[in-house]
């Protein structure tokens, strides 16, 4: 069992570009459906208003017709992104209409791309999505917000090079980041599918989250879903938990870390910082994220 389906939102082609390569490469391994989706916000909405002493506020015709044109340039682009990469990647020959198995489809829909991307979400197994800079535009921190807290599936995030051309492959060493908390006992859920092909994984936990009784639980719960599962707690020494979490990826060689994701409120994490702003920010290799 694999998943089936990966949804790829995609509001800028420069930004997307690798996102997209990893989920081809996923889904050429588990011959699965992928989604590419274009939450595209109503022009009308991202112009600002236009006073006259007659009618108070207003659009003018000629900018909202400026930003309709501008909406489907970008339209264009993705849908050429979308062709260039499957040419890069050898899948030019891939199906282009929904089918069982290896297939690719571009669709895009006017509205907020928060809520847009959380219902189409639901209906895949996994959401692939390209990590950002910091800077990023409201409609892609809204997609990531969408299917990490609306979809109730995982959300796998990918770090990359903009040129690299390589599709990924399925992961073969994985770290579980744990901490017995529900988020982390979501994603352990939802990547058992990935677990279930991976070569080595790795469950960790730090400074004692959890102790020695809690992590043969996790072995044992692993072990009847057929995964060999090597535990481990480690110490952060004072450093943070993200750069321990870090090392021991980089240590194992490991090319996908688990974890869940916000285990305090958003609000919060970001008020104060936490372990899931660190991850998105810097992780070495793809993050598969649960809520």
């Amino acid at each position: 069992m694999s998943y089936k389906t990966l949804l790829v939102p995609v509001e800028r082609p420069k930004t997307a570009r690798f996102a997209l390569r990893h989920a081809l490469g996923l889904a050429r391994d588990w011959d699965a459906h992928v989604e590419v989706f274009h939450p595209q916000v109503d022009p009308a909405l991202t112009l600002p208003p236009v006073f006259d002493g007659l009618s108070g506020v207003a659009f003018a015709p000629d900018l909202i017709a400026q930003a309709q044109q501008a909406a489907e340039e970008l339209k264009g682009e993705i849908r050429k992104m979308v062709d260039d990469i499957l040419v890069e990647v050898g899948m030019a020959d891939v199906p282009r209409t929904r089918q069982r198995g290896l297939s690719v489809v571009f669709d895009t829909v006017v509205g907020a791309p928060e809520r847009l991307v959380g219902a189409r979400a639901r209906l895949a197994d996994a959401t692939v999505i390209a990590r950002t800079p910091a800077a990023v535009s409201r409609g892609e921190a809204d997609s990531l917000s969408g299917a990490l807290w609306s979809s109730g599936h995982p959300v796998m995030m990918v770090p990359g090079i903009e040129d690299t051309p390589v599709a990924a492959t399925a992961p073969k060493r994985i770290v579980v980041a744990w901490n017995g908390s529900l988020e982390a006992t979501r994603a352990l859920s939802a990547a058992l599918p990935v677990l279930k092909q991976a070569e080595a994984v790795d469950v960790v936990t730090f400074d004692h989250a959890v102790d020695a009784a809690g992590l043969a639980r996790v072995a044992a719960y692993l072990a009847g879903h057929g995964v060999d599962a090597r535990t481990s707690d480690v110490a952060t020494e004072g450093y943070l938990l993200s750069k321990a979490l870090f090392d021991r990826v980089i240590e194992r060689g490991g090319d996908l870390i688990v974890m869940g994701a916000y285990t305090h409120s958003r609000v919060r994490e970001y008020l104060l910082g936490g372990l899931t702003q660190e991850i998105l920010d810097g992780a070495p290799v793809p993050v598969l994220f649960a809520h």
